[in-house]
């Protein structure tokens, strides 16, 4: 009886009443998902989409992806992943919806899925739940994940929030493959299951583990919060993916690049670029490249890794007279009052079980920083400020500002389901029998400090 709604969204969201077009789409169902697909992609073989769409992933169980609404030089709109996430941010900005006349909410079917089953493999002797999070994570969804949990398995859930100090003494160990977590009064407990929410897991729990974390650590390193794998892992997929009409669609991506190497690079993408750190989140050093003062900017700061992306930069389409081929624009907001256009994007939240997968939440937010940055962490104040005027709802009041269609949403969720399917493949070839292809890793990602880290 811990689930109190009033914890575990903001009242924007408790007051909101989702838009009747996104509980068509949830209330849609994979059969029928699959028959509106393919009538708009004849080319598409409807039974590898099936088979996808019922996969049951083995590492990756829980993801995002970030899209842009885009058109090319032909005129031609489509939804392109940006990002794609592991243990991602959203839930506490999505409404309640109804399904089959049945009131849901994202925590507790998430729990139901996904979560549940991790924890069928699980040892219950080895001890308890936790959900350990870091200074990077959301209160407000921390609540949310913590009571669903402990209703749906009626058991208590340890909090653990760790702490990006070095002088710390953090409260969670890993002792024979088992994790630890010490309480107020300094007494280690052991804990059976974990519900990761932290930016970077590999710091802290090892790759092999009798205690089951969600999602698997290697996941997040395969791609989920790692832009570089992540852009490997699509390329291997769509390889795969050749002659069924399906295609995991994202930017021109340059991977493993030095900072000395960015300016050429910049200037072969005709001066306008972005550059990412590859494992970091929440919109941290991620440069967009419009001119020489902004790429001066980037060359003066300090990085914590050594390899870089770039990508290719989704354009104004008023910055030129003409569309130019191999580029993209956004399409952006419906104008509002006065007349103005926003760059914003959408997120698609999905999980899993045995029958394959689910959407589970969708989010829209309006750019702020640099124009094109979407995130609504305000990092100038705090990782816990959130620029909720940016969160476009997906209620009756905001969801028309977006542009999305019913089939914009199906577009994502088929692209989504791809790039998850296409990080889990990448999983288990790091992470054959348990063991970890470090050869593998390092041949495709040769960052010294991330290696360091691991």
């Amino acid at each position: 009886g811990d689930f109190d709604p009033e914890l575990c969204f903001p009242p924007k969201i408790l007051n909101a009443t989702i838009h009747p077009l996104v509980t068509s789409f949830f209330n849609l169902g994979n059969d029928r998902i699959i028959t509106r697909y393919k009538n708009l992609n004849p080319q598409v073989d409807i039974n590898v989409l099936r088979n996808y769409l019922e996969y049951n992933p083995k590492f990756f169980k829980w993801a995002a992806s970030d899209f842009f609404n885009v058109i090319d030089s032909n005129s031609n709109r489509q939804m392109i992943i940006v990002e794609s996430g592991s243990c991602p941010a959203g839930q506490m900005i999505m409404p309640l919806l109804n399904i089959n006349n049945k009131r849901r909410n994202g925590y507790t079917f998430l729990t139901q899925t996904a979560f549940k089953q991790a924890l069928k493999n699980t040892d219950s002797s080895l001890g308890e739940l936790a959900i350990v999070s870091d200074e990077g994570c959301y209160t407000i969804e921390i609540a949310g994940y913590v009571a669903a949990i402990s209703e749906e398995t009626k058991e208590h859930v340890w909090v653990v929030k760790l702490q990006n100090d070095a002088e710390y003494e953090q409260p969670i160990k890993c002792e024979n493959q088992i994790m630890y977590i010490r309480d107020q009064d300094r007494v280690w407990h052991s804990i059976r299951a974990c519900f990761n929410y932290i930016d970077k897991p590999w710091c802290y729990y090892p790759l092999k583990s009798k205690t089951a974390v969600f999602n698997h650590v290697i996941s997040c390193l395969a791609s989920g919060h790692n832009k570089i794998m992540a852009s490997k892992s699509f390329e291997s997929f769509n390889n795969e993916l050749s002659g069924s009409g399906l295609a995991i669609h994202f930017p021109e991506t340059i991977c493993n690049i030095n900072k000395s190497e960015v300016p050429s690079y910049i200037e072969k993408m005709g001066g306008r670029a972005v550059i990412k750190a590859p494992y970091d989140s929440l919109g941290k050093d991620i440069y967009i490249i419009t001119n020489s003062e902004e790429l001066k900017k980037f060359l003066d700061a300090n990085l914590p890794y050594e390899r870089l992306i770039v990508q290719s930069l989704f354009e104004n389409r008023l910055w030129s007279e003409k569309l130019h081929p191999g580029k993209f624009y956004h399409i952006g907001t419906m104008p509002d009052d006065h007349n103005q256009i926003f760059v914003h994007d959408l997120r698609m939240i999905v999980t899993t079980n045995e029958t394959g997968f689910y959407p589970v939440a969708i989010l829209s937010r309006r750019n702020s920083w640099n124009i094109f940055g979407t995130n609504i962490t305000d990092e100038s104040v705090s990782k816990e400020v959130l620029e909720y005027e940016r969160a476009i709802i997906i209620d009756q009041k905001e969801f028309d500002n977006t542009g999305f269609s019913i089939d914009d949403l199906i577009d994502a969720y088929v692209q989504t389901v791809l790039s998850v399917i296409a990080i889990d493949k990448m999983c288990q070839k790091l992470l054959e029998n348990y063991e970890f292809n470090y050869k593998l890793f390092h041949s495709l990602n040769p960052d010294n400090v991330l290696l360091g880290e691991l």
